[in-house]
């Protein structure tokens, strides 16, 4: 357990300061109490295993590791906040639409051709259209293809084309809305969000980064395109001997990262909770 003195020191950081603003911003809670929640991660999570002795000498040596430490754990409690309201949004979620068939069906076309889609999925994609007549196109459509659509909405070939046309060029002008529930892009930023957690308990616990870098090749190239590290090969192949600059600067990039990920996916949670909402209704 940290002693009093020990934690004075690390709450009169900078780096503490700026993260208790950040939990404060991002909670949309007092300084108080976002100090409270930064302490209590430091206390029972990320500094658990150290001795006094050893945190008091980190501090002497102001060691970079230490300030790491407070900067992840007040990610930590941001991303166990919004990690909490992700699960809320599901079982709300769930629970609304538990008259809904969670099995298979498939999409048909007129040459007969069909697409697997289970109808969670498929009810996720119809409610996002703006009106019940849009709806009501859309899913049969998918379902029955143009032939069966126009018979049951008794139209002709022209009011065909232009319901189908609206209706894309609906789904094109709101791609960003449409993504939030789609399981390819979702799927992404999940795996973006998982894969950067582990690379901060790795670091957390002084496990091989290098490890992990060879392990996420596709995303690490990725996360050092658009990073400001100078010798992105040293990273990639030699973390332990690049730069103390450069593994900063991948750092933090990967922070950027998460935190991009970590607010898509809240987003995308209100998205597919506002259309349980809407399927409810």
């Amino acid at each position: 357990m940290i002693n009093q003195d020990n934690l004075n020191r690390i709450i009169n950081t900078r780096t503490f300061e700026t993260g208790t603003h950040k939990i404060a911003n991002q909670l949309v809670i007092s300084d108080l109490d976002a100090r409270e929640l930064l302490c209590t991660e430091l206390v029972e999570h990320r500094l658990s295993k150290y001795s006094n002795n050893e945190i008091a000498s980190l501090l002497d040596d102001k060691d970079p590791n230490l300030l790491w430490k407070v900067s992840y754990a007040a990610k930590d409690v941001i991303s166990k906040h919004y990690k909490q309201l992700g699960k809320r949004a599901q079982m709300e979620h769930a629970a609304e639409l538990e008259d809904v068939s969670t099995g298979i069906i498939k999409l048909a076309d007129d040459n007969g051709n069909t697409t697997d889609i289970s109808e969670f999925k498929l009810q996720q994609v119809v409610s996002m259209f703006p009106t019940t007549k849009s709806k009501t196109f859309v899913d049969m459509t998918l379902r029955y293809g143009k032939t069966e659509t126009m018979a049951v909405l008794k139209l002709n070939s022209k009011q065909y084309q232009r319901r189908l046309r609206n209706a894309t060029a609906y789904a094109t002008k709101h791609r960003s809305k449409f993504d939030l529930v789609a399981s390819q892009t979702r799927n992404r930023q999940l795996y973006t969000l998982n894969s950067l957690n582990e690379l901060f308990s790795i670091i957390d616990k002084e496990g091989s980064i290098q490890g992990w870098i060879d392990s996420h090749t596709k995303l690490v190239n990725e996360l050092l395109s658009i990073s400001e590290v100078h010798y992105q090969g040293a990273v990639l192949n030699h973390w332990n001997t690049a730069s103390k600059a450069d593994q900063y600067a991948f750092i933090r990039e990967c922070i950027n990262a998460q935190a991009k990920a970590q607010d898509w996916l809240e987003r995308s949670n209100e998205a597919v909770k506002e259309a349980g909402e809407i399927q409810s209704n």
